[in-house]
């Protein structure tokens, strides 16, 4: 088959319909809490939401990859917690309202919210992605990282999610955040592919995996370029 018909079929899955759902559902909500400035409220009910969607999607539909795939996101949602505490305190450069009810350092949501990041885009670079083509589904994934998280980071400011003290930015998002996520979501497609092999306990070693690559790539490009 020619790649590109492969690319289309694997697009045109129901699964992969139903995830390009969800992500288009997720950017539809930020922006409109953008310009409303909703607030926490708005966050915590995408986050839930949208978790709570793909999960009854992935047992009704008894559908074992995105089974697993929740359970990597979610794990890598906790592990990220700790980037998290970085980030608000050792460098002061993340800043959440203060009267949020919070998880460590972070509002409540947050391990939810960056399960249903992980899953929507890490999808897309799967659906390109096989044995042949894998760094470029790496590549294509790092950019859709570069170039779509960021639309989110910059929603979260108008929408009073969090914000970014000043440092080298574009817009209100900081460059080296913008950097940070393209690496972040650059392994997603292995991972996927990874995950479609095998079971449960590598769902959860890939989220730990997962989690500490946010981490260190916060850690790296905050050095390098804040």
């Amino acid at each position: 088959m020619i790649p590109y018909q492969q690319y289309a079929k694997n697009i045109l899955h129901k699964d992969s319909v139903f995830i390009i759902c969800c992500m288009v559902i997720t950017l539809s909500v930020t922006l409109a809490s953008a310009y409303f400035h909703t607030g926490y409220w708005t966050a915590f009910t995408l986050a839930i939401g949208m978790y709570a969607i793909i999960s009854f999607y992935a047992f009704f539909t008894k559908e074992k990859f995105l089974q697993r795939l929740l359970l990597f996101g979610i794990v890598a949602g906790f592990v990220e917690l700790y980037a998290d505490c970085w980030l608000v305190h050792n460098v002061a450069s993340l800043v959440y309202p203060a009267n949020e009810p919070k998880l460590a350092c972070s509002p409540n949501y947050m391990p939810f919210a960056w399960a249903v990041v992980l899953i929507e885009v890490g999808y897309l670079g799967w659906c390109i992605s096989n044995k042949v083509k894998m760094f470029e589904a790496m590549l294509l994934c790092m950019l859709i990282g570069i170039f779509f998280i960021p639309v989110f980071e910059q929603c979260a400011y108008w929408a009073n999610w969090w914000y970014y003290n000043p440092c080298k930015m574009l817009l209100n998002t900081p460059w080296y955040i913008i950097v940070a996520e393209g690496i972040i979501c650059f392994f997603l497609p292995a991972i996927f592919y990874l995950e479609v092999k095998y079971h449960w306990l590598s769902a959860f070693l890939l989220g730990l995996f997962e989690g500490i690559v946010i981490f260190l790539a916060y850690c790296v490009t905050y050095y390098l370029l804040a």
